[in-house]
């Protein structure tokens, strides 16, 4: 069991929800914390920059969080366990700056199945996997 679990979300991915959380709270301590984590990662592409505008990502970031609480919600993650963080940036780099920074003893994240490309670049997946100082559990969809 886990008393410190920080569990990655992609907002947009949708059917992996349950199946994440649900696993987090499995390997949860009863007296454990589980955090919340999106990645913005709007600003890290050169091009998107000059068009949000600060009061534009702030109102994203701000979306952001308010969706992070209604996934927690909607899959009965107890409020009391849980906290929710929104950064900004590359998402493996942002994952292993939140785990250390919050004294994580793992990290819970999705992956997706590995196309050609991923062979050249990696996945943010596998780079949390080759850095992180914690477990790291990547869970696959399944197709039913």
């Amino acid at each position: 069991m886990f008393k410190n679990i920080l569990v990655t979300i992609h907002l947009q991915y949708l059917e992996n929800h349950p199946k994440v959380l649900s696993t987090a709270l499995k390997v949860l301590d009863p007296e454990g914390k589980m955090t919340l984590l999106f990645v913005n990662e709007n600003m890290k592409h050169g091009s998107v920059s000059p068009l949000m505008e600060e009061t534009n990502q702030k109102n994203y970031n701000k979306d952001a969080l308010e969706q992070l609480k209604e996934i927690a919600d909607k899959n009965l993650v107890p409020r009391e366990k849980v906290t929710f963080k929104i950064r900004e940036g590359v998402s493996h780099q942002e994952i292993l700056e939140e785990s250390i920074k919050i004294k994580a003893d793992t990290i819970i994240m999705m992956a997706s199945r590995p196309g050609l490309k991923n062979y050249f670049i990696g996945t943010t997946a596998e780079r949390v996997i080759r850095h992180a100082n914690c477990s790291v559990f990547v869970l696959r969809h399944t197709d039913k």
